[in-house]
C-alpha cells in the first residue's frame, strides 16, 4: 500500500513541477511581451503600499520579490516563473484536496490530470496578475477547511493564513466565506469549532490579515471598490452564460467522458464532499444570477479561478466503481496537457496570426528611449508620463522609471507613484511619451504635467519605428529635463 501511495505521489509531484518548467521556459522564450498586468503589478509593487486601485496587496507584494532576485532572475522571467509556479502549487493543492475528499489515489490523479482539459491554468493564466493567486490558494482553502473540521482544530490556523492571503490577493475570495459560516452553524461536528479558543484565535489571524488593506482602502477612498462598481451596469444580459460556457465547458468533458466509460452520477456520501459542494457551488450560482442582471465586461476573467475546483466537485458526484481503468483516462489527459504545450509553442514559434510577434517591440523601443534621455542629460531616467504606452518603459527599459502621476481620490489612477511630490519630478525630470498615431505638431501633454504645473517641456520630438510586421507607428516625446541640471 504504502508503495502505490509514494507512486502517486511522485506522479503527481512530478507532473507538476515538470508542468512549471515547461510553460515557464515556453512562455519566456516565445512570449513576444508581458501583457499589461505586469506594468500593474510593478507599479503596485514599487508604490510597497497595502492595498492597489484594483486589488488588495497580495499582487504587489508577490512582484515585490522580483526587485529583490533581479539581476538573477530577469523580472520578465519571473513574471511567468511566479505564475506557473503558482498554478503549479494551486495544482498539487488540488491533487490533496481530492485524496482527503473523495479518498482514493487514482481519482485524485484523475482530478489533477483532469486540469489539463482547461486554459485556465497554462496559456489563459498568463495575462492576469491576480488569478493565478486564487488558483493557487483556493484549494488550499477548502483543504484546510476540511481538515479543521473533520482532523484537527489547529487547522482552523492554516485556514485562516490562506484565506486572509487569498483575500488578499483578490476580493472574490470572500463568496465562500458567508458559506463557510453556514456550514459551521448548520453542522453539529463543525459547530464544535465555537467552544474551542483556537477556532477565535484563527478568526483573529484572519482579520489581522486584512486590516492593512481596510486602512489602505479608507486613506484611498475605497479606490479599489470604485474600480469594480465601475465595471457593471445594470441590465439583463447572455454574456454571463456565455462566460461560464467558455470557462466550465472544458471541464465538464470530464464527466460526461466518464459517464461514457460507466460512471453514475450519485448524491455526494460523505459529510467531506458535501462540504465541498455546499461552499463551492452555492455562491457560483448566485454569482451566475448576479451577473446575468449586471453586464460586465470582465465577467471571463472574474471567474476564470472557479475552474480550479470544478474536477473536486464533480467527481464528488460520480461513483466510478464500474469503471475499469482510471489511470488509462489520465494517461490520456497528460497526452492532451503535452499536445497543447506544444500547440501554444508553435503557435508563438511560427506567428500564426502575429501571436510571436504581438508588441513585440516594446522592449527595443524602451530600451532606445532610455538611452536618448541618458545620451541627452547623462543622468538616469527617473520618471515618465504621457499616453498609456509610457507605462511600458517602467517595465523595459533599464532604468527602471517611475510614473510622473501622483495620487488623487477624486481620479483614482490606476498607475501613479506612493511617497513622492511635484518637487522630485521636477528635480528629476521626466520623459513624456504619446501613444502611437500622435502628431507632433498637435501633441498637448497638459493632462500628462497635471501633476506638477511647474514643469518645463524644453522641446518635443518626433519618434517613429518599424514593428515586426512592417508597420510604422509614430510617437511624439516631450523632454522636460531635469531641474538640477546645467544648460544643454
Amino acid at each position: 500500500m504504502n508503495t502505490v501511495c509514494h507512486r502517486h505521489v511522485y506522479a503527481a509531484m512530478g507532473f507538476t513541477v515538470a508542468y512549471a518548467m515547461a510553460w515557464t521556459i515556453a512562455s519566456f522564450l516565445l512570449d513576444p511581451s508581458v501583457p499589461y498586468d505586469a506594468i500593474e503589478a510593478l507599479n503596485w509593487a514599487t508604490n510597497a503600499e497595502f492595498g492597489s486601485p484594483k486589488n488588495p496587496y497580495m499582487v504587489g507584494g508577490i512582484m515585490a520579490v522580483s526587485q529583490l532576485l533581479e539581476p538573477a532572475i530577469p523580472i520578465t522571467l519571473y513574471w511567468y516563473l511566479s505564475h506557473f509556479v503558482g498554478v503549479a502549487i494551486g495544482m498539487a493543492g488540488v491533487w490533496l484536496l481530492s485524496r482527503r475528499v473523495l479518498g482514493n489515489n487514482d481519482i485524485a490523479l484523475l482530478s489533477l490530470m483532469s486540469l489539463n482539459l482547461t486554459g485556465v491554468t497554462s496559456f489563459d493564466i498568463i495575462p492576469y496578475n491576480d488569478n493565478y493567486l486564487l488558483i493557487m490558494l483556493w484549494p488550499y482553502v477548502f483543504l484546510f477547511f476540511i481538515k479543521a473540521i473533520y482532523d484537527s482544530a489547529y487547522h482552523w490556523f492554516s485556514l485562516a493564513v490562506v484565506t486572509g492571503l487569498a483575500a488578499m490577493s483578490k476580493y472574490s475570495t470572500f463568496a465562500f466565506l458567508p458559506f463557510m459560516l453556514i456550514y459551521i452553524l448548520a453542522v453539529p461536528e463543525a459547530r464544535k469549532a465555537y467552544k474551542s479558543p483556537v477556532f477565535h484565535l484563527a478568526v483573529l489571524l484572519f482579520l489581522l490579515l486584512l486590516v492593512p488593506n481596510a486602512v489602505w482602502l479608507h486613506d484611498h477612498d475605497y479606490a479599489a471598490c470604485n474600480w469594480v462598481q465601475s465595471q457593471l451596469s445594470c441590465r439583463f444580459t447572455l454574456d454571463t452564460a456565455i462566460a461560464f460556457g467558455a470557462v466550465f465547458y472544458p471541464v465538464l468533458l470530464l464527466p460526461m467522458i466518464l459517464t461514457l466509460l460507466g460512471g453514475r452520477w450519485n448524491l455526494p456520501d460523505t459529510a467531506e464532499r458535501r462540504a465541498v459542494l455546499f461552499v463551492f457551488v452555492t455562491p457560483l450560482l448566485l454569482i451566475l444570477a448576479f451577473f446575468s442582471f449586471h453586464s460586465g465586461g470582465r465577467i471571463t476573467e472574474w471567474i476564470q479561478p472557479f475552474a480550479i475546483l470544478t474536477p473536486v466537485a464533480l467527481l464528488s458526484l460520480l461513483n466510478m466503481g464500474p469503471i475499469k481503468s482510471l489511470r488509462g483516462v489520465s494517461y490520456s489527459l497528460l497526452a492532451l496537457s503535452i499536445a497543447v504545450w506544444v500547440g501554444y509553442s508553435t503557435v508563438l514559434k511560427q506567428n500564426i496570426h502575429g501571436a510571436g510577434a504581438k508588441r513585440a517591440y516594446l522592449k527595443s523601443v524602451s530600451v532606445e528611449l532610455n538611452n536618448l534621455w541618458r545620451e541627452k542629460y547623462h543622468e538616469p531616467l527617473k520618471f515618465v508620463g504621457g499616453g498609456e504606452f509610457s507605462h511600458w518603459l517602467t517595465f523595459y527599459a533599464p532604468d527602471r522609471p517611475r510614473i510622473a502621476v501622483l495620487w488623487s481620490n477624486s481620479r483614482k489612477p490606476n498607475i501613479y507613484s506612493a511617497n513622492i511630490n511635484a518637487r522630485d519630478i521636477l528635480d528629476n525630470g521626466a520623459l513624456l511619451v504619446s501613444d502611437p498615431g500622435a502628431v507632433c505638431c498637435q501633441t498637448n501633454f497638459a493632462d500628462a504635467i497635471s501633476d506638477c504645473p511647474a514643469i518645463n517641456i524644453s522641446e518635443t520630438q518626433a519618434y517613429s519605428f518599424v514593428t515586426k510586421d512592417g508597420q510604422t507607428l509614430n510617437l511624439t516625446l516631450a523632454f522636460s529635463p531635469p531641474h538640477r541640471s546645467g544648460p544643454q
